[in-house]
């Protein structure tokens, strides 16, 4: 099943990379509305499925993108707000490699990009998060 799982998520990554989630990020980058659109579909996925062993990173992506939405966090890399807003945006959709209707494997792609889109961006959530921690104690 590992072997398995590293297919999936070797051919979930190349997918991401080639397709148009980075270029649609940008769209919706482009439009506010749009993004508070994609934040709500983000909440109606959380509510609907459950992404348990990333959960916690996928809320982090989610406060990320919305507190640069609402023009609370200002010093961000735009190329890593493209990224993280096109595996968002992966994510909420129901076209992706694993159809997330397939109960016990669906949302292995999901979990794999997610976790993918952690490692690239490391550094920049690491950025946010300190900014986060220490604008909520002001």
């Amino acid at each position: 099943m590992n072997k398995r799982l590293e297919n999936i998520k070797e051919e979930v990554i190349r997918q991401f990379r080639e397709g148009k989630w980075q270029k649609e990020a940008a769209e919706y980058i482009a439009d506010n509305r749009k993004m508070k659109t994609l934040l709500a579909a983000v909440l109606y996925f959380f509510k609907r499925r459950s992404l348990a062993p990333v959960l916690k990173d996928v809320i982090l992506l989610y406060y990320y993108v919305k507190d640069i939405v609402e023009g609370y966090y200002k010093d961000y890399n735009y190329g890593k707000l493209i990224f993280i807003v096109g595996a968002l945006l992966y994510v909420v959709s129901p076209l992706d490699v694993i159809p997330d209707f397939l109960t016990g494997i669906g949302l292995l792609d999901d979990a794999a990009l997610i976790t993918y889109a952690l490692h690239l961006t490391d550094k920049e959530l690491q950025r946010y998060f300190t900014w986060r921690k220490l604008s909520t104690k002001k």
